[in-house]
Protein backbone atom coordinates (compact mmCIF):
# COMPACT_ATOMS: atom_id res chain seq x y z
CA UNK A 1 0.00 0.00 0.00
CA UNK A 2 2.92 2.32 0.71
CA UNK A 3 4.10 1.88 -2.88
CA UNK A 4 0.71 2.97 -4.19
CA UNK A 5 0.75 6.20 -2.16
CA UNK A 6 4.35 7.05 -3.01
CA UNK A 7 3.84 6.32 -6.71
CA UNK A 8 0.83 8.67 -6.74
CA UNK A 9 2.81 11.39 -4.93
CA UNK A 10 5.72 11.06 -7.34
CA UNK A 11 3.43 11.17 -10.38
CA UNK A 12 1.76 14.35 -9.09
CA UNK A 13 4.92 16.02 -7.75
CA UNK A 14 4.59 19.26 -9.81
CA UNK A 15 0.98 19.71 -8.72
CA UNK A 16 1.84 19.04 -5.08
CA UNK A 17 4.69 21.54 -5.24
CA UNK A 18 2.16 24.23 -6.17
CA UNK A 19 -0.86 23.09 -4.13
CA UNK A 20 0.75 22.34 -0.76
CA UNK A 21 2.43 25.75 -0.29
CA UNK A 22 -0.80 27.50 -1.27
CA UNK A 23 -2.73 25.34 1.18
CA UNK A 24 -0.16 26.02 3.90
CA UNK A 25 -0.44 29.77 3.35
CA UNK A 26 -4.24 29.58 3.57
CA UNK A 27 -4.13 27.50 6.75
CA UNK A 28 -1.67 29.92 8.32
CA UNK A 29 -4.05 32.78 7.61
CA UNK A 30 -6.99 30.89 9.13
CA UNK A 31 -4.94 30.04 12.22
CA UNK A 32 -3.81 33.64 12.78
CA UNK A 33 -7.30 35.05 12.22
CA UNK A 34 -8.78 32.58 14.68
CA UNK A 35 -5.98 33.22 17.17
CA UNK A 36 -6.51 37.00 17.12
CA UNK A 37 -10.26 36.65 17.67
CA UNK A 38 -9.76 34.72 20.91
CA UNK A 39 -9.60 36.41 24.32
CA UNK A 40 -6.18 36.73 25.92
CA UNK A 41 -6.56 33.52 27.92
CA UNK A 42 -7.67 31.55 24.89
CA UNK A 43 -4.76 32.85 22.83
CA UNK A 44 -2.33 31.72 25.50
CA UNK A 45 -3.80 28.21 25.58
CA UNK A 46 -3.82 27.92 21.79
CA UNK A 47 -0.25 29.19 21.52
CA UNK A 48 0.98 26.76 24.17
CA UNK A 49 -0.91 23.87 22.56
CA UNK A 50 0.54 24.60 19.13
CA UNK A 51 4.06 24.85 20.58
CA UNK A 52 3.75 21.56 22.43
CA UNK A 53 2.25 19.91 19.35
CA UNK A 54 5.24 21.01 17.25
CA UNK A 55 7.75 19.50 19.67
CA UNK A 56 5.59 16.39 20.08
CA UNK A 57 5.53 15.88 16.31
CA UNK A 58 9.30 16.12 16.20
CA UNK A 59 9.65 13.56 18.99
CA UNK A 60 7.24 11.17 17.24
CA UNK A 61 9.19 11.46 13.99
CA UNK A 62 12.51 11.04 15.78
CA UNK A 63 11.27 7.87 17.45
CA UNK A 64 9.91 6.59 14.15
CA UNK A 65 13.24 7.17 12.42
CA UNK A 66 15.14 5.45 15.23
CA UNK A 67 12.79 2.44 15.21
CA UNK A 68 13.04 2.14 11.40
CA UNK A 69 9.38 1.25 10.99
CA UNK A 70 6.63 2.42 8.65
CA UNK A 71 7.84 6.02 8.45
CA UNK A 72 11.30 4.94 7.28
CA UNK A 73 9.71 2.54 4.79
CA UNK A 74 7.56 5.36 3.41
CA UNK A 75 10.59 7.66 3.18
CA UNK A 76 12.56 5.11 1.19
CA UNK A 77 9.69 4.23 -1.12
CA UNK A 78 8.96 7.90 -1.86
CA UNK A 79 12.63 8.67 -2.55
CA UNK A 80 12.82 5.71 -4.94
CA UNK A 81 9.61 6.70 -6.72
CA UNK A 82 10.81 10.29 -7.14
CA UNK A 83 14.16 9.17 -8.51
CA UNK A 84 12.37 7.33 -11.32
CA UNK A 85 9.74 9.92 -12.20
CA UNK A 86 11.12 13.46 -11.80
CA UNK A 87 11.70 15.34 -15.05
CA UNK A 88 14.98 17.13 -15.63
CA UNK A 89 13.20 20.45 -16.19
CA UNK A 90 11.50 20.26 -12.79
CA UNK A 91 14.74 19.22 -11.10
CA UNK A 92 16.45 22.22 -12.70
CA UNK A 93 13.74 24.58 -11.42
CA UNK A 94 13.89 23.10 -7.93
CA UNK A 95 17.67 23.39 -7.86
CA UNK A 96 17.29 27.16 -8.16
CA UNK A 97 14.30 27.42 -5.84
CA UNK A 98 15.92 25.47 -3.02
CA UNK A 99 18.66 28.12 -2.87
CA UNK A 100 16.19 30.31 -0.94
CA UNK A 101 16.84 27.94 1.97
CA UNK A 102 20.62 27.92 1.58
CA UNK A 103 22.51 28.34 4.84
CA UNK A 104 24.76 31.12 3.53
CA UNK A 105 21.87 33.16 2.15
CA UNK A 106 19.85 32.78 5.34
CA UNK A 107 22.87 33.71 7.46
CA UNK A 108 23.25 36.94 5.49
CA UNK A 109 19.54 37.71 5.89
CA UNK A 110 19.72 37.04 9.62
CA UNK A 111 22.75 39.30 10.08
CA UNK A 112 21.16 42.09 8.01
CA UNK A 113 17.94 41.91 10.07
CA UNK A 114 19.89 42.04 13.33
CA UNK A 115 22.05 44.97 12.19
CA UNK A 116 19.00 46.87 10.99
CA UNK A 117 17.26 46.40 14.34
CA UNK A 118 20.37 47.57 16.20
CA UNK A 119 20.52 50.63 13.95
CA UNK A 120 16.86 51.33 14.74
CA UNK A 121 17.59 51.02 18.47
CA UNK A 122 15.34 47.94 18.77
CA UNK A 123 17.67 46.12 21.14
CA UNK A 124 15.24 43.47 22.47
CA UNK A 125 14.10 42.59 18.93
CA UNK A 126 17.71 42.48 17.72
CA UNK A 127 18.55 40.04 20.50
CA UNK A 128 15.45 38.02 19.64
CA UNK A 129 16.49 37.87 15.98
CA UNK A 130 20.04 36.76 16.77
CA UNK A 131 18.96 34.09 19.24
CA UNK A 132 16.00 32.75 17.24
CA UNK A 133 18.05 32.31 14.07
CA UNK A 134 21.51 31.59 15.50
CA UNK A 135 20.46 29.17 18.21
CA UNK A 136 17.97 27.60 15.80
CA UNK A 137 20.89 26.73 13.55
CA UNK A 138 22.88 25.37 16.47
CA UNK A 139 19.93 23.22 17.53
CA UNK A 140 19.68 21.72 14.04
CA UNK A 141 23.43 20.96 14.01
CA UNK A 142 23.14 19.24 17.40
CA UNK A 143 20.17 17.13 16.31
CA UNK A 144 21.82 16.11 13.04
CA UNK A 145 24.87 14.83 14.91
CA UNK A 146 22.67 13.10 17.46
CA UNK A 147 20.71 11.02 14.94
CA UNK A 148 23.35 10.74 12.17
CA UNK A 149 20.86 9.65 9.52
CA UNK A 150 22.28 9.03 6.06
CA UNK A 151 20.72 11.00 3.20
CA UNK A 152 18.85 9.36 0.31
CA UNK A 153 20.83 8.79 -2.87
CA UNK A 154 20.67 11.79 -5.21
CA UNK A 155 22.88 11.33 -8.25
CA UNK A 156 20.86 13.38 -10.76
CA UNK A 157 23.41 16.23 -10.64
CA UNK A 158 20.94 19.07 -9.98
CA UNK A 159 21.68 19.34 -6.25
CA UNK A 160 24.47 18.34 -3.95
CA UNK A 161 24.24 17.97 -0.20
CA UNK A 162 26.64 16.73 2.43
CA UNK A 163 26.29 15.87 6.09
CA UNK A 164 23.58 14.12 8.01
CA UNK A 165 19.96 14.13 6.94
CA UNK A 166 17.71 14.33 10.03
CA UNK A 167 16.29 16.91 10.56
CA UNK A 168 16.48 18.96 7.37
CA UNK A 169 18.71 22.01 7.76
CA UNK A 170 17.09 23.93 4.88
CA UNK A 171 13.62 23.40 6.36
CA UNK A 172 14.67 24.24 9.89
CA UNK A 173 16.65 27.33 8.91
CA UNK A 174 13.91 28.58 6.58
CA UNK A 175 11.37 28.32 9.37
CA UNK A 176 13.69 30.16 11.76
CA UNK A 177 14.79 32.98 9.45
CA UNK A 178 11.66 33.59 7.39
CA UNK A 179 9.52 33.04 10.48
CA UNK A 180 11.57 35.62 12.35
CA UNK A 181 11.28 38.04 9.43
CA UNK A 182 7.52 37.56 9.39
CA UNK A 183 7.24 38.26 13.12
CA UNK A 184 9.40 41.37 12.83
CA UNK A 185 7.29 42.68 9.95
CA UNK A 186 4.18 41.98 12.01
CA UNK A 187 5.54 44.23 14.74
CA UNK A 188 7.22 46.95 12.70
CA UNK A 189 5.46 47.16 9.32
CA UNK A 190 2.06 48.75 8.61
CA UNK A 191 -0.93 46.60 9.66
CA UNK A 192 -1.95 46.07 6.03
CA UNK A 193 1.23 44.05 5.49
CA UNK A 194 0.59 41.57 8.28
CA UNK A 195 -1.71 38.98 6.74
CA UNK A 196 0.02 38.89 3.35
CA UNK A 197 3.32 38.42 5.17
CA UNK A 198 1.95 35.45 7.12
CA UNK A 199 0.63 33.76 3.98
CA UNK A 200 3.78 34.37 1.91
CA UNK A 201 6.15 33.24 4.67
CA UNK A 202 4.18 30.05 5.34
CA UNK A 203 3.94 29.19 1.63
CA UNK A 204 7.64 29.92 1.04
CA UNK A 205 8.79 27.79 3.97
CA UNK A 206 6.66 24.86 2.82
CA UNK A 207 7.88 25.21 -0.77
CA UNK A 208 11.52 25.14 0.34
CA UNK A 209 10.88 22.02 2.39
CA UNK A 210 9.14 20.31 -0.53
CA UNK A 211 12.00 21.20 -2.85
CA UNK A 212 14.38 19.24 -0.62
CA UNK A 213 12.17 16.15 -0.84
CA UNK A 214 11.64 16.41 -4.61
CA UNK A 215 15.35 16.90 -5.18
CA UNK A 216 15.85 13.70 -3.14
CA UNK A 217 18.44 15.27 -0.85
CA UNK A 218 16.16 14.68 2.15
CA UNK A 219 13.56 12.17 3.19
CA UNK A 220 10.04 13.44 3.83
CA UNK A 221 10.36 12.87 7.59
CA UNK A 222 13.58 14.94 7.63
CA UNK A 223 11.68 17.93 6.28
CA UNK A 224 8.66 17.45 8.56
CA UNK A 225 10.92 17.13 11.60
CA UNK A 226 12.94 20.21 10.64
CA UNK A 227 9.80 22.31 10.26
CA UNK A 228 8.29 20.99 13.50
CA UNK A 229 11.27 21.50 15.80
CA UNK A 230 12.07 24.93 14.36
CA UNK A 231 8.44 26.04 14.65
CA UNK A 232 8.44 25.02 18.30
CA UNK A 233 11.71 26.87 18.89
CA UNK A 234 10.37 29.98 17.13
CA UNK A 235 7.23 29.88 19.25
CA UNK A 236 9.30 29.80 22.44
CA UNK A 237 11.39 32.76 21.28
CA UNK A 238 8.28 34.75 20.36
CA UNK A 239 6.70 33.96 23.72
CA UNK A 240 9.77 35.30 25.53
CA UNK A 241 10.03 38.53 23.52
CA UNK A 242 6.28 39.14 23.87
CA UNK A 243 6.70 38.75 27.61
CA UNK A 244 9.57 41.25 27.67
CA UNK A 245 8.12 43.72 25.17
CA UNK A 246 4.51 42.99 24.13
CA UNK A 247 3.53 43.94 20.61
CA UNK A 248 0.29 45.55 21.78
CA UNK A 249 -3.01 45.69 19.95
CA UNK A 250 -2.63 42.97 17.35
CA UNK A 251 -6.35 42.70 16.75
CA UNK A 252 -6.07 45.42 14.10
CA UNK A 253 -4.13 42.96 11.99
CA UNK A 254 -7.30 41.07 11.03
CA UNK A 255 -8.98 44.01 9.37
Amino acid sequence: MIDVYTAWAAAHAPHLFVALPLLTGALALLFVRGYLRLPAGGRGILFATATCASFALFLVLAQAVESRGAVVAFDGALANALSMSMSTSLLWLLSWFTYLGDRNLLTVLSVLMTVYLLWRGQWPLALFCAIATGMGGALNWLLKHTFERVRPEHDHGYASAAGWSFPSGHSSASMAVYGTACYLLWRLAPPAWRMPCVAIAAALIMAIGLSRILLQVHFASDVAAGLAVSLGWMALCVAVVERVRPSGGTAQGIQ
